[in-house]
């Protein structure tokens, strides 16, 4: 990915943080609309398979009922694996638990492979989950320079640099409740990703963040915690049961 300087024209840091309820939003005139092309995927076991992950990762029964799903997010998910939008997140830990638990999934396929062997004459098909590349924005080389000037996390300084690209893309917001908000302003610009996956964790700006992720009217896919549960671990798991649910489907 290029280094490029932050633009000014479009957005500013005054932009993001003003008043989100009160701060004027150019009409919506598009929805997200159903395809032939996806309509077998959008089921509710699809997003059960999601719960279920989370669930497992967590050991937090509520995620069966709390998880929150907007406007077809494992339809737009597969949209954007099938045209490889880029995949962008707050905090490195996300990218290092999604790593793991591929490594994880991996090791099922593998042993499940091994069983069918004993107990079927038909040769095993191992099925392989490649590591997706997660570009970290708080990691931007000017990503530090930018927030010490604007007065922001390192996150929110990565999302602004990154703007025009945050469009048609996957974004993971892991940890940082005011990145999320950042993506949810860029989103009601008109610069709104395929999907958001919103799981910062905390009693105070995380829970207000997820909430104002799950009440505005963005018009993009999304799959939030709006109580105050989440992380990366979490985050991890949804995202690497889309890329399986994508897989399975191919």
């Amino acid at each position: 990915m290029p280094d490029k300087e932050p633009k000014s024209a479009d957005l500013s840091i005054g932009d993001i943080y003003d008043k989100l309820s009160a701060a004027p939003v150019p009409p919506r005139k598009d929805k997200p609309k159903k395809t032939e092309e996806f309509k077998e995927i959008e089921d509710t076991a699809s997003e059960n398979r999601i719960r279920a992950a989370c669930i497992e990762v967590s050991g937090d029964i509520e995620y069966k009922s709390a998880l929150f799903f907007k406007f077809h997010p494992v339809v737009a998910g597969i949209k954007a694996f099938k045209f490889e939008a880029p995949i962008f997140t707050d905090a490195p830990l996300l990218a290092e638990a999604v790593a793991s638990r591929i490594i994880d999934e991996n090791l099922k396929y593998e042993r499940a492979a091994e069983a069918r062997v004993f107990k079927s004459a038909e040769p095993a098909v191992k099925k392989v989950l490649l590591n997706p590349n997660i570009i970290c924005v708080s990691e931007h080389p000017k990503a530090d320079e930018f927030a010490q000037k604007y007065n922001v996390s390192k996150a929110v300084a990565g999302f602004m640099i990154y703007k025009d690209e945050i469009k048609n893309s996957i974004v993971i917001i892991s940890k940082d409740a005011s990145a999320l908000l950042s993506i949810c302003r860029l989103a009601e610009r008109g610069l709104r990703p395929y999907l958001i996956l919103g799981f910062p964790a905390g009693l105070n700006t995380q829970k207000e963040a997820k909430k104002y992720l799950a009440d505005a009217d963005l018009g993009t896919p999304l799959i939030t915690m709006p109580q105050t549960k989440g992380g990366a671990e979490v985050a991890a798991a949804c995202f690497v049961e889309l890329i399986k649910i994508n897989e399975d489907n191919v």
